[in-house]
């Protein structure tokens, strides 16, 4: 009989297993996790530091004297100038645009500019009653004035009246009695209606409320925009990381961390609002953590952490559906309470007649935003998408809204809101803060805000993350029998399916997986944001069928043509969301979620 052969002796290894046995530990993938984390981010972050530095290829007289512009666009020049306005004491006048050039101008200095800008036009664009002369380039403070709310050009004649009138006088000692006869027969008066005209405030500026003033006081304290915008990238990033250990707390540990910080990094507008020094880090934050506290059991902490809205209230109204369609009445009254206290919180600071100028600046926005070329091609919103379709953006902004994209827009509105209100109220599964019941009112009170941009897409996040919380509807994927054949076996006929084979107790079994279709659609996001976007696709397809006559005797047919393409003016993403939604609608109304948790 022979002996059995000798063992190998321990750790015998061509290299030493103490250099490699740590790899797969728990530790070290989470260490290497976080290393991929914060390498991602510090990647983003130097990306939205550089975004907007002076071209290489642009001429001299162009490139900036501090060699960037992203505090000089209007997404983070106008939070900095509310808390400016805050800071140097003129929040009764948040609104008034006379006092916000002032303050701009203060702010944004020549020596910061293109030698272009330092030689343009010596009167504020916003004020020119004619056009500057070509190859002259507006100041920093007045692009800002000219893309917020509202104008100065209506008091003209009021200000001519009153010019005249001051110096009407140093016309009667000259001694020519002409002249004199002159002035007395035709002297301006300045009446009692005049005054009022030119004391009249012109009222305008950025959309956002006086409580978003309040909250942006911090960056209005450096005198400079340009540390103000990269102080608020850096806490952007901060913000990012916090909301991932939210999205940790929500899902009680089931989405790591690392895990969640790193999903959030690339979810399509967390590079747009790093870039750009906008705010929907924050809003995301507040989003999820006021629900995970709810999750857990602290709906009234959950209600005063959604009070924070109040310096978004497009946000504040929309996802109030979520508590208010689940009966979270402490958390909506804690909800309420929070956003009223803050608005109070402002009085001291700016009075009560700037919320009244808030009220103004958002009427005219509200109708702006119908009709106007950029905005409706930037924003995400139900509202947007019927326009883009139909409006003729050739035509003067007067003459673009139509009643048919109006109805349209509320139509498509009506459907979402609707939608998600009735089929939670009829199938939904209140019993649970988080799954596909409450993913679904997320989704749809994010769909049905009334107006938002393409960065605002990151807050879609937060239904994704409440869906993560049971991993089966995020992660589970289907599985299926696959089977062969026969050899010489005919095709079965089109749409006939093949009976299912009797269940083999043993032996291998060849099966296939697809992935769940939130995944599916979140994945599609993820190359959407993260690579295909920046290459701008185009494609244009007309209809000739449907094409109009020539206006003019000799012109050419006008030819409809819809047009779409894969940068941030083509809404890829609310397509995608949408039938996310439909989705989501699908699987309430069957039940799922109930008969999973009966399993």
């Amino acid at each position: 009989m022979s002996s059995p052969l000798p063992s190998p002796p321990a750790r015998e290894y061509v290299i030493p297993a103490r250099l490699w046995a740590w790899v797969g530990t728990p530790r070290a993938v989470a260490v290497l996790l976080w290393v991929v984390v914060l390498a991602t981010g510090a990647g983003f972050t130097y990306r939205a530091f550089t975004w907007f530095d002076n071209s290489p290829f642009v001429p001299t007289e162009k490139q900036r004297a501090d060699g960037n512009s992203g505090h000089a666009q209007i997404d983070f020049g106008g939070q900095w100038l509310m808390g400016r306005m805050l800071v140097t004491g003129n929040g009764r006048e948040l609104y008034h645009r006379q006092r916000q050039w002032q303050v701009l101008r203060a702010g944004y200095t020549d020596d910061a500019e293109t030698q272009e800008q330092r030689n343009g036009p010596a009167v504020p664009s916003h004020l020119a009653t004619s056009t500057p002369p070509a190859g002259s380039a507006n100041h920093d403070a007045d692009n800002l004035m000219n893309w917020f709310m509202g104008t100065e050009k209506e008091p003209v004649k009021e200000w001519k009246t009153v010019g005249g009138a001051a110096v009407a006088p140093f016309a009667r000692p000259t001694g020519n009695p002409f002249l004199a006869l002159a002035w007395e027969e035709h002297e301006p008066v300045v009446t009692k209606e005049t005054v009022t005209a030119v004391d009249t405030a012109a009222i305008g500026g950025p959309l956002y409320p006086p409580v978003h003033a309040l909250f942006y006081a911090p960056l209005g304290l450096f005198d400079k925009p340009q540390h103000a915008y990269r102080a608020f990238q850096v806490f952007s990033l901060f913000v990012i990381l916090l909301t991932g250990l939210g999205v940790k707390v929500l899902t009680r540990g089931r989405v790591w961390w690392s895990v969640a910080t790193f999903c959030i990094l690339l979810f399509p507008g967390t590079r747009g609002a790093l870039d750009l020094g906008q705010n929907p880090t924050l809003s995301l934050c507040i989003l999820i953590w006021g629900w995970a506290l709810t999750s857990r059991g602290y709906p009234v902490a959950g209600g005063l952490v959604w009070g924070l809205f109040a310096f978004k209230p497009v946000w504040a109204l929309s996802f109030f559906l979520v508590p208010l369609l689940m009966r979270q009445w402490r958390f909506c009254a804690a909800m309420v309470l929070t956003g009223v206290t803050l608005g109070a919180l402002t009085l001291p600071f700016v009075g009560l007649k700037t919320w009244f100028d808030w009220l103004e600046v958002g009427r005219e926005a509200a109708a702006l935003y119908k009709v106007n070329d950029n905005w409706i091609h930037l924003s995400r919103d139900l509202h947007g998408i019927p326009r883009r379709i139909l409006h003729d953006f050739t035509k003067p902004e007067s003459e673009r809204e139509t009643p048919l994209a109006n109805a349209l827009g509320w139509t498509l509105w009506g459907i979402v809101f609707g939608g998600t209100t009735l089929v939670y109220l009829a199938r939904g599964y209140r019993a649970r803060a988080t799954g596909l019941s409450a993913g679904f009112l997320f989704l749809g009170a994010y769909l049905t805000c009334y107006r938002f941009m393409y960065y605002d897409v990151l807050l879609a996040a937060a239904a994704l993350a409440v869906l993560a919380a049971d991993r089966r509807w995020l992660l589970g994927a289907g599985a299926f029998e696959l089977a062969l054949a026969a050899p010489g076996a005919p095709p079965p006929a089109s749409r006939e399916l093949l009976a299912p084979a009797a269940r083999k107790p043993f032996g291998a079994r060849m099966l296939g997986h697809v992935n769940s279709f939130p995944l599916t659609v979140l994945l599609l996001l993820y190359v959407l944001e993260n690579g295909i976007s920046g290459m701008s696709l185009e494609a244009t397809v007309g209809f000739g069928y449907y094409a109009s006559p020539a206006a003019e005797p000799g012109g050419a047919a006008v030819t409809p043509r819809l047009k779409a393409d894969t940068s941030v003016k083509y809404p890829l993403d609310a397509f995608l969301l949408l039938a996310l939604w439909v989705w989501f609608a699908v699987r309430v109304l069957r039940g799922d979620e109930k008969r999973e948790e009966d399993l």
